[in-house]
């Protein structure tokens, strides 16, 4: 999708790291990340930790382990807040942001992201002295599609998406859902994990309507660089978005 499509609609790019251990609330390693990057992120806001969400047989189940959180969120923010960095003591996630006002604002593209991204994973592995115990890896990959600059209803969905909606026929009269709210699994066994994808409506603050295709990517580095594993999650990125979307869709965004 980086290179192929100068208009994907893509707003927002996460990038993450789940550790075994809660390491960096060891020695205070939390609060030196913070002060090393405060001044390319000066905004501090603060929330609820990050759950863990792992395949149980053919569900979802979410954890949450506050011995390993640790008590709170920290999220770090530019000015502009299209760029953040979330931090608690088991996880490190890197967010690229383009709202929806900044519709004609350009994709940095994936080697920019990530470069950010490697720069504080480097920064907490120098200052670990000890392993990095990674559990798994996250990329997650958000696209948000004004849907009635290509269709009149969203019963004609599938001019875009390759899904078809339920709908009732009733004597000629055809209703049809106005919103849309859906999520899937799908084990992906090259990045030795799985896919969360979810498909739902909703609406701008200018009152606009918008398709929300989102992606996360999870899984275990097992015989591979955490490096290669983010190349590889993101080709299955790149061919799910393909796989997803019509070719005359997909031809309008080159």
């Amino acid at each position: 999708m980086d290179d192929t499509y100068s208009k994907a609609p893509l707003s927002e790019v996460i990038m993450g790291i789940t550790l075994k251990q809660p390491v960096l609330g060891k020695n205070g390693l939390i609060y030196e990340i913070i002060n090393a990057f405060k001044n390319d992120y000066p905004v501090i806001r603060y929330g609820n930790p990050l759950e863990d969400l792992e395949m149980v047989d053919y569900s979802l189940e979410p954890k949450i382990d506050y011995n390993y959180t640790g008590p709170v969120l920290y999220r770090l923010s530019t000015l502009d807040t299209n760029w953040l960095v979330q931090l608690q003591f088991n996880k490190i996630f890197f967010n690229w942001i383009k709202k929806d006002e900044e519709r004609e604002k350009n994709y940095p593209g994936f080697t920019s992201i990530y470069k950010r991204y490697a720069q504080l994973a480097a920064f907490v592995q120098n200052n670990l002295h000890s392993e990095f115990p990674v559990k798994f890896c996250e990329l997650t990959y958000q696209d948000r599609i004004f849907w009635q600059e290509h269709i009149a209803d969203l019963s004609e969905i599938n001019k875009i998406m390759k899904i078809i909606l339920p709908s009732i026929n009733d004597n000629g009269r055809v209703y049809s859902p106005n919103n849309i709210f859906s999520k899937y699994t799908l084990p992906v066994e090259k990045i030795g994990g799985y896919a969360i994808v979810s498909i739902n409506t909703a609406t701008t603050k200018e009152n606009k309507q918008v398709i929300s295709f989102q992606c996360t990517l999870r899984g275990a580095v097992k015989d591979m660089l955490i490096d290669d594993w983010y190349e590889v999650a993101r080709e299955m990125q790149n061919k799910l978005f393909n796989d997803s979307f019509n070719e005359k869709f997909l031809e309008s965004l080159k």
